[in-house]
């Protein structure tokens, strides 16, 4: 009984975390520390569902919750699997399409986590338990009239400056560099 006690609660703490996680990225577009934190939370989740609803199937909530999750999964597949796949280039880190870890924490990703959408670019504030995400936007940049480049074929980027409204960054590509000031949508403080 003791054990099935603890193994609720873990349960029980794993998933707030994760509301945790979804919540402030939707409000706040902050979420935990480092990439793959979230991710593995999400799969300690998952790992542990299964255990526990069949420690607790004879309790009338676990099988309202199994059929639940059930019908949430059978739901998201039929409008083209767009929100399986949303789920599934997101919980195992293939949407991520490259990353740069530049200066005063700061990271540099291409993200797509959508069969149907486009690729984008996220400027993200490393913190100590929280990530900010300073920027997102489309992932190509014109360099001329005729030239367009994808931050995602970049193959470096580096840190140039910084203001409250703007952070420069050097593309390094292949045959080609491009010095880029990104504009914030908000005036944002780089030292918190």
């Amino acid at each position: 009984m003791k054990n099935k006690t603890i193994l609720l609660l873990f349960y029980l703490t794993v998933s707030a975390l994760m509301l945790l996680n979804v919540c402030l990225y939707t409000s706040a577009k902050m979420s935990f520390a480092g990439y793959w934190s979230d991710r593995v939370i999400f799969w300690i989740w998952l790992l542990a569902t299964p255990v526990v609803v069949i420690c607790f199937w004879k309790i009338i909530w676990t099988k309202i919750y199994f059929w639940l999750l059930l019908t949430g999964l059978i739901l998201s597949v039929l409008p083209m699997a767009l929100p399986f796949f949303g789920i599934f280039l997101s919980g195992t880190g293939r949407g991520r399409l490259n990353h740069f870890s530049i200066e005063n924490n700061i990271r540099v990703q291409t993200v797509a986590y959508g069969i149907m959408g486009r690729p984008r670019l996220q400027i993200v504030k490393d913190g100590l338990l929280f990530d900010k995400v300073l920027l997102e936007d489309v992932d190509e940049v014109n360099k001329n009239d005729s030239t367009w480049l994808e931050f995602r074929n970049a193959a470096n980027a580096k840190f140039i400056s910084q203001s409250d409204t703007s952070i420069t960054i050097k593309y390094f590509f292949e045959k080609d560099t491009l010095q880029t000031e990104h504009v914030l949508k908000e005036k944002t403080s780089f030292n918190y």
